[in-house]
């Protein structure tokens, strides 16, 4: 009975014995530090393509300038749509005979990257519209996630004077995400929304 019990207590160290040496010379890769974490091998592979200022500013075919190309995965996802940090233009009075080039300036942030927008203005009466669209081209200064675009706009050549008055602007990132900033948007942001156009 003495020798089984040595015998076994012998069988028990040995065994302990090995799964120390088990342990500390396994290729098991894990983080865990229990003995059930560390029996087996594990290999985890992700792959995470991020996408480049190239990507976010490559150019489209496209009938309609504010639709971005298929998007490409990126490491993080973006569901927010471009801000309106300012919104500039002039002249703010045009003469109905001279020339009625309108020079715009836009302050524009997106958490990831802006794709394009667009500012749509209407004539007193309604018939006429003028658009200005600020793209990846029009980019002056800063980025295309915080950046000042600078665009020029012909007013059309009519002989209805007044006002007139902004519809709204568009604001589209490269996911697709869009804002729609309306006349009174920009107003309680103490920004302009109309152009005059006068005779002399």
């Amino acid at each position: 009975m003495l020798l089984w019990g040595v015998t076994g207590l012998v069988m028990r160290i040995l065994a302990l014995v090995m799964l120390i040496l088990l342990i500390f010379f396994s290729p098991a890769s894990a983080y865990g530090r229990s003995v059930e974490d560390l029996v087996g091998s594990f290999s985890v592979q992700k792959t995470v393509k991020l996408a480049s200022s190239i990507d976010c500013i490559s150019s489209q075919d496209t009938s309609d300038p504010l639709i971005p190309p298929q998007s490409y995965p990126s490491a993080l996802a973006d569901d927010q749509a471009p801000s309106l940090a300012g919104f500039a233009f002039e002249p703010a009075f045009v003469p109905v005979n001279a020339s009625r080039t309108v020079n715009f300036t836009a302050h524009i942030i997106d958490d990831q990257c802006v794709w394009a927008s667009a500012a749509y203005f209407s004539s007193p009466s309604g018939s006429e519209k003028a658009r200005v669209l600020f793209a990846a081209q029009d980019l002056t200064s800063g980025t295309n996630k915080d950046g000042y675009y600078s665009s020029r706009a012909l007013m059309p050549n009519v002989n209805e004077t007044g006002y007139w008055h902004l519809d709204n602007i568009t604001l589209v990132d490269r996911e697709s995400n869009r804002r729609i900033l309306w006349p009174e948007d920009l107003s309680g942001m103490g920004l302009p929304t109309t152009i005059a156009i006068k005779k002399l």
